[in-house]
C-alpha cells in the first residue's frame, strides 16, 4: 500500500547537509560604522508662525467649512459677523498692541472781555482787555483768540494765538474797528479744543458830527422875561451846552433817547447871543447858534374876588381868583400859587392850588353869620403869590368887613 503523503509536495525547506564544521556566526560592528543610528537629536523648526497668523489660518479654514456648510441656508452674514467678532477678541487679548492715542487736553472756561465805559468812540483802534480763568496762569498749552462780528454778518477772527499772560488780566492793542457796530467775544483754544465765547464787548465807530435843530424859539425872537426855554433835537445821548455871549452865562443838559433837549438860559434885556455846543457819545462836536430879544413885558399875576365887602350879619361865600401870565402874555398852565387869607371871621388860613390851562386857579372861603362880628369896620387881606421859571410874582387884595 502506497504511502499518499509521499505524493504532497514538502512544504518544509530541506536543510542543508552538515559538513562537520560549525555554522558561521554574524558580525555586528561596534563604534563608527555608518550603518549605526545615532542618539536622537530634537529638530529645529524655527519660530514658526505668530499666533495672530495661526489664529486666521484657523479661522479661515473654519469660514470655510462655515460657507460651505451655510451656503444654502443663508447663513453666510452671521458666519462672517462671527469670524468678525472672534478676530477681534483675539487681536485684543493676544495681537500686537494698537498705537497709543495722543493725550489731550480738557477744553478750558470762557474768557471775560472788560466792557468800555462808553462804547462810542472816534479813533480807529482800541485797546481790549480781559481776564483768563486762574487755572491757566502762564500755560503754553492755550491761547486766546478774538473775534468781530459785524451787523448782519458771521463772526470773524481778528487776533489769534494771543498766548495766555502770567497774571489773570490781559490787553489786545490796537485791534481796529470797522465803521459802525463793532461786537466783540473772545475764546480760549486748546488741544482739547475751543472754549465757549465770552459775554460780547460792543464799541461803536462814529466819526460823523451831529446834527442839531433848533425847534424853539426862532432865531430873532423878542421874549419877554429874563429867562427863556431852547427846545431841540440831536444825537440820542449828546451833550448840549449852551451859552449866552452877553451875561456869560451858560447851562448843560443832555438829550434823552430820541434826541429832544430843551436848555433853559437866562436873558438880558436887549439883544443875546445864545451858542450851543453839542457833543456825541463818540466825542464829535458841532455848534449852532440864534440870537433872542429880551423884551419889556413882565410876569404878571392877577387876583380877584367875588365881593370886596361883606356883611357880618350876613355872612358870606368869599371866591378868589389868580389868573397867572408870564412876560409875552400866554397864561402859565400847571403851575402852582399859594393864597395867604387873612380874614375877619376865619382864622388865617395858607391853601395851595394849581393853575389849568387858562392860568387860572381859585379858593373858595365860606365866614358864617356874625363870625365877623369883632370885625366890623375893619379889613383882611388875601395874597397870591407863585414862583415861575420866569421868576418871582405876587398880588394882594383888601376885602372890607360891614356891619
Amino acid at each position: 500500500m502506497s504511502d499518499r503523503r509521499s505524493s504532497r509536495p514538502s512544504q518544509v525547506r530541506p536543510r542543508a547537509p552538515s559538513t562537520g564544521r560549525p555554522a558561521p556566526q554574524r558580525h555586528i560592528p561596534r563604534g563608527g560604522s555608518p550603518y549605526r543610528v545615532s542618539p536622537h537629536k530634537p529638530i529645529d523648526r524655527g519660530p514658526g508662525l505668530p499666533i495672530v497668523a495661526r489664529a486666521l489660518l484657523v479661522l479661515a479654514v473654519v469660514g470655510l467649512g462655515g460657507v460651505i456648510l451655510y451656503g444654502a441656508t443663508g447663513q453666510i452674514g452671521r458666519i462672517v459677523g462671527g469670524l468678525g467678532s472672534a478676530m477681534s477678541n483675539i487681536l485684543a487679548s493676544g495681537g500686537p498692541s494698537a498705537a497709543p492715542i495722543p493725550s489731550v487736553g480738557p477744553i478750558a472756561g470762557a474768557p471775560t472781555l472788560t466792557a468800555p465805559a462808553n462804547s462810542y468812540t472816534n479813533t480807529p483802534t482800541v485797546d481790549i482787555g480781559g481776564t483768563v480763568p486762574l487755572s491757566l496762569l502762564g500755560s503754553s498749552g492755550y491761547t486766546i483768540t478774538l473775534y468781530d462780528t459785524l451787523q448782519g454778518k458771521a463772526p470773524t477772527v481778528v487776533r489769534d494765538q494771543i498766548a495766555i499772560p502770567a497774571t489773570a488780566t490781559f490787553t489786545i492793542q490796537g485791534v481796529t474797528l470797522a465803521k459802525g457796530t463793532n461786537v466783540f467775544t473772545a475764546t480760549i483754544v486748546g488741544s482739547g479744543g475751543e472754549s465757549a465765547a465770552s459775554s460780547p464787548v460792543t464799541y461803536i465807530l462814529d466819526t460823523a458830527k451831529p446834527k442839531v435843530t433848533i425847534v424853539s424859539p426862532k432865531d430873532g425872537t423878542t421874549v419877554n422875561g429874563t429867562t427863556v426855554p431852547i427846545n431841540g433835537k440831536t444825537q440820542a445821548g449828546s451833550t448840549i451846552l449852551a451859552q449866552n455871549a452877553n451875561n456869560h452865562t451858560s447851562v448843560t443838559t443832555t438829550a434823552d433817547g430820541t434826541g429832544n433837549f430843551t436848555v433853559t438860559v437866562t436873558i438880558t434885556p436887549g439883544s443875546n447871543l445864545i451858542t450851543l455846543t453839542v457833543t456825541d457819545p463818540a466825542t464829535n462836536v458841532t455848534t449852532a447858534s440864534l440870537t433872542l430879544v429880551r423884551g419889556s413885558g413882565k410876569l404878571t399875576v392877577a387876583l380877584t374876588s367875588t365881593a370886596y365887602t361883606f356883611s357880618s350879619a350876613k355872612g358870606a361865600n368869599l371866591t378868589f381868583t389868580a389868573v397867572l401870565t408870564d412876560p409875552n402874555g400866554t397864561p402859565i398852565a400847571s403851575q402852582d400859587v399859594t393864597f395867604t387869607i387873612t380874614l375877619a371871621g376865619v382864622p388865617p388860613d395858607i391853601q395851595i392850588r394849581t393853575t389849568d390851562a387858562k392860568g387860572s386857579a381859585n379858593v373858595v372861603v365860606a365866614v358864617a353869620p356874625h363870625a365877623a362880628d369883632l370885625g366890623v369896620g375893619k379889613q383882611g387881606s388875601v395874597t397870591v403869590a407863585a414862583d415861575t421859571t420866569f421868576g418871582h410874582v405876587q398880588k394882594t387884595i383888601v376885602v372890607n368887613t360891614a356891619q
